[in-house]
């Protein structure tokens, strides 16, 4: 073999040695590319930001009170993201803890309840949200009684807790936060919780005469036969109405009433006057709305079984008729 020969099957040699992984330095043009990893998703990034309560207590002032309105007998509370309900708890602030869970759905949102504060007057509890970034409509909606039973397991899937509550009795008050969260801690939120009107306590005679001005006092309260109160400047089914029939008997000022009293106990009045001279009775009747006058995100479909009837409270109330003069003539006579 000469020396060419050599040089070639040298430079073979050295060819099958970078194809077959042997020792030697590989030349530049035979590197292999290196595939790249596949990419996995990142975790989604979550937000959270605390959110307060105040719960009036007996005796309650303006003064302490934060800007909403919380029924001193609620009972339990349901919390909604949008139409999806993430947690319920039932409520007693003289037990610790004072919210025992029946509900919390899992991802998502979730609640997370902390500790309260007690003042002469109020309650403060607190409690923290965790969602995805973005917009988000928060309602929460309270009820005079307790909700089903402490949740104990997971009934319904493996991450929720407990079961949603077939929920009993009249809505107490309702209200809706709009938020836009960004992804870590967010400021904390205060929701405004505005009173659901289901019953009045009246005070006022049966019985006027005519062109009389009678002054009647009443307390509009909830379903929980607590007053209504400010903070949350309206109520969630009002204005209130208050009307006479049949008509043509009485006129009543104001007839409309449309923002609580500023502390309990604290009478509003309306007045009632005869205006028929030949009297009658009418029946006065307070009314509200059967569906609160904000369209919740929750979308709920509000029934008698869960919402304020129409009419509220009645009383029957009687004009006298107006007096008269009737003359007589008196015929005598004469003795002889």
């Amino acid at each position: 073999m000469n020396l060419r020969h050599l040089a070639a099957a040298a430079v073979a040699a050295l060819v099958l040695a970078a194809c077959s992984g042997g020792g030697g330095t590989t030349p530049a043009a035979l590197t292999t590319a290196v595939t790249p990893p596949v990419a996995t998703a990142a975790p989604q990034a979550e937000s959270a930001f605390p959110m307060t309560f105040a719960f009036p207590l007996r005796p309650t002032t303006a003064a302490s009170r934060t800007p909403q309105f919380l029924s001193p007998g609620t009972g339990s509370m349901a919390i909604y993201d949008g139409t999806t309900l993430v947690y319920v708890a039932n409520l007693s602030l003289d037990s610790t803890p004072p919210f025992q869970t029946v509900y919390a759905k899992s991802g998502g949102t979730t609640v997370a309840f902390g500790t309260c504060t007690f003042s002469n007057s109020t309650a403060t509890c607190n409690l923290t949200v965790t969602s995805t970034p973005g917009a988000h409509r928060f309602d929460v909606i309270t009820y005079p009684g307790s909700q089903g039973s402490q949740a104990t397991s997971s009934a319904r899937t493996v991450e929720d807790t407990g079961t949603p509550p077939v929920f009993r009795g009249v809505i107490s008050s309702e209200g809706e936060l709009s938020v836009t969260l960004s992804p870590g801690t967010n400021p904390a939120q205060t929701l405004t919780l505005l009173g659901v009107a289901s019953t009045v306590l009246l005070a006022g005679p049966a019985e006027a005469a005519f062109n009389d001005v009678t002054t009647f006092g009443f307390r509009i309260e909830d379903s929980s036969n607590s007053q209504i109160v400010l903070p949350g400047n309206a109520y969630d089914n009002g204005p209130i109405t208050i009307t006479a029939a049949p008509a043509g008997i009485v006129t009543i000022a104001p007839s409309s009433i449309a923002t609580p009293p500023a502390e309990p106990p604290s009478d509003q009045n309306f007045t009632v006057t005869c205006v028929n001279g030949s009297g009658g009775t009418v029946t006065i009747s307070f009314g509200a709305r059967t569906s609160p006058n904000t369209a919740y995100a929750s979308g709920l479909t509000y029934s008698t079984a869960n919402y304020s009837g129409a009419t509220i409270a009645t009383t029957s109330f009687t004009c006298d008729p107006s007096s008269a003069t009737i003359p007589i003539t008196v015929q005598s006579e004469k003795h002889k």
